[in-house]
């Protein structure tokens, strides 16, 4: 699955340790997402927009994302 993870990473001037420290995981799966041999869970890519400054759907431009929204019973 192709994605623009590397660009993103290059273009903020950041490490993958560093990124990887941010989001909890281990360098090495930062690798593997920029090489497509792994995805990241929605909530990893999530937090991987938020330190790049960007959206998910910048990292991955293939994918279309769903969106849920949550009513609150007031709101009803």
């Amino acid at each position: 699955m192709s994605n623009n993870i590397k660009q993103y990473i290059q273009k903020s001037g950041l490490k993958n340790k560093f990124i990887a420290n941010k989001i909890g995981c281990h360098n090495t799966e930062i690798s593997q997402w920029i090489s497509g041999g792994r995805t990241p869970t929605r909530e990893r890519l999530k937090m991987l927009a938020q330190i790049l400054n960007c959206r998910m759907i910048d990292l991955f431009p293939n994918i279309q994302f769903k969106m849920t929204y949550k009513i609150n019973k007031e709101e009803r």
